[in-house]
């Protein structure tokens, strides 16, 4: 898989769930909890951590949402881990 193929499959999953309120481009803490759930299977990995702590990492400005950039910075601690 290249490069961009995982870029587009990061997107299209982000936007997916991003999708489910009226704030299309970022992910509430709901949405992030679903999205951890549905895609990530490995018990014991970051996506299985506590929520809150996972949330306040992620989102750099604050506002209580994920935008696109910050939901990287999650693919980037994953892939850390593997």
């Amino acid at each position: 898989m290249s490069l961009a193929e995982a870029a587009r499959i990061v997107s299209e999953v982000f936007n997916k769930y991003a999708a489910e309120d009226q704030h299309k481009d970022t992910l509430s803490p709901i949405e992030l909890k679903k999205l951890l759930q549905a895609e990530c299977s490995t018990k014991g990995s970051i996506c299985t951590s506590k929520l809150d702590e996972v949330m306040k990492r992620l989102d750099n400005n604050m506002d209580g949402q994920i935008d696109i950039v910050e939901f990287g910075t999650l693919i980037g601690m994953m892939a850390k881990r593997m």
